[in-house]
C-alpha cells in the first residue's frame, strides 16, 4: 500500500488515533466491569474496534494511490481477532461481512465509473446495498459477545463505504478528511440553534418528543456524543451527504435539489422505528437533515454535519424522551 505520507498529516493522524483510542480504553473498562468480561476477551474486542477505527481514520488524513482495493480486505482481520480470542467465530456472520463488502467492491472494481462527478447506476447498487441493513436494523448476529455489539457492524459497513467511494472510486467532494475549523464550529453552532427553534416546538407539537431531562454529568453526556458521533452520525452523513447530496448536486446542476432530496431520503430512512410507518419521524428527520446539508455545503467536510448530527441526537437523548407518537 503506497500513500502520500505528509509530515502534517502524520502528526495529525497520530493525535486523533492516540486520543479515540486512550478515550474508548476508558469507555471500554467501564463495559468489562459490567459484563465481567475475561482480559483476554475485553483485549480482543478493543482490538477490533481499534483496527476497524484506524482503517477508517486512514483515507481522512492520507491519499492512498496503490494497491487501493486491500484496505477492504483489511476490514476482516479485526473480526477475526475478535471470533478467535471470544470463542465466537461462526461462518455465517464471516460470510455476512464477505458478502456486504464483496458487491459494492466488485461493482466498482468490475465496472469502473467512467464519471466520478455524477451519481451512476454503479453508485445506487452499491448505497443500496450497504445502507439497506443499517436502515432494516439487519446487522446483528456477527459480534454477539458480551451483547451484541451493533456498532462494529457499523464501523464495518462504513469502513466498506470509504475504502469503496473515497479511495477505490475516488469520488471528488465528498468531504471525508478528519478536521475541524472555526467555520465548520460556528456553522454547527448557528445551525444547531437554527434547528431548536423550528423542531423543537413541532416535536413537542407532533408528540415525538416529550420533556424527560436525564443528566447524568459532562463525562457521560461527552461519552454519549463520541459515541454517537463515530457509530451513527459519521455513517449517515457519509452515505446521505457525502454521497447523495454531493453527487446528486452535480449531477443535477443544483444544491438546493440535491440537498432537498438528501433530506428527504435521510427522512424516510428513519420512518420504520417503531411504531411504523413513523411519518411524524420522518418529518422531523427530514429536517434535521437539511440543516445537516447546509453545514456540509458551507463547509464542503463532512466533520461538521456529523458533529451537528451527534449534537442534536445527543441533546434530545439526554434532556427528551419518546412522545406518544414515537
Amino acid at each position: 500500500m503506497a500513500c502520500t505520507w505528509f509530515n502534517r498529516s502524520t502528526k495529525a493522524f497520530a493525535a486523533a488515533s492516540s486520543a479515540f483510542a486512550l478515550f474508548f480504553a476508558a469507555v471500554a473498562l467501564g463495559y468489562v466491569r459490567r459484563y465481567s468480561i475475561p482480559v483476554a476477551a475485553a483485549i480482543g474486542i478493543y482490538t477490533c474496534f481499534l483496527g476497524l477505527f484506524l482503517l477508517l481514520l486512514v483515507p481522512g488524513f492520507f491519499e492512498i494511490r496503490r494497491a487501493r482495493a486491500t484496505g477492504i480486505g483489511l476490514l476482516f482481520f479485526p473480526y477475526l481477532i475478535y471470533a478467535a480470542t471470544n470463542n465466537d467465530f461462526h461462518w455465517l456472520a464471516f460470510g455476512k461481512l464477505v458478502l456486504l463488502a464483496s458487491v459494492p467492491l466488485a461493482v466498482f472494481v468490475f465496472f469502473p465509473v467512467k464519471e466520478p462527478d455524477r451519481f451512476t447506476w454503479q453508485d445506487a447498487v452499491a448505497w443500496l446495498w450497504l445502507m439497506m441493513p443499517v436502515i432494516l436494523r439487519q446487522e446483528t448476529g456477527i459480534w454477539t459477545k458480551p451483547v451484541n455489539l451493533d456498532f462494529m457492524a457499523r464501523l464495518f459497513t462504513l469502513g466498506v463505504a470509504v475504502w469503496c467511494w473515497v479511495v477505490l472510486r475516488r469520488t471528488p467532494g465528498t468531504g471525508y478528511r478528519f478536521s475541524i475549523s472555526l467555520i465548520g464550529l460556528r456553522e454547527t453552532i448557528k445551525d444547531f440553534a437554527l434547528f431548536a427553534i423550528i423542531a423543537l416546538p413541532l416535536s413537542l407539537m407532533l408528540h415525538l418528543s416529550v420533556w424527560n431531562p436525564r443528566w447524568q454529568g459532562f463525562w457521560k453526556f461527552c461519552v454519549d456524543y463520541i459515541t454517537i458521533f463515530l457509530f451513527i452520525a459519521l455513517l449517515e452523513e457519509f452515505f446521505f451527504r457525502g454521497i447523495l447530496q454531493n453527487l446528486f448536486a452535480r449531477t443535477l446542476g443544483s444544491r438546493r435539489r440535491a440537498q432537498a432530496f438528501a433530506s428527504v431520503a435521510f427522512g424516510i430512512s428513519h420512518i420504520l422505528l417503531a411504531p411504523a410507518p413513523n411519518w411524524r419521524y420522518a418529518i422531523v428527520a427530514s429536517i434535521a437533515g437539511w440543516f445537516y446539508g447546509s453545514v456540509f455545503a458551507a463547509t464542503g467536510t463532512l466533520m461538521a454535519p456529523a458533529m451537528l448530527h451527534a449534537l442534536v441526537d445527543t441533546v434530545w437523548r439526554t434532556w427528551f424522551g419518546r412522545g406518544s407518537a414515537a
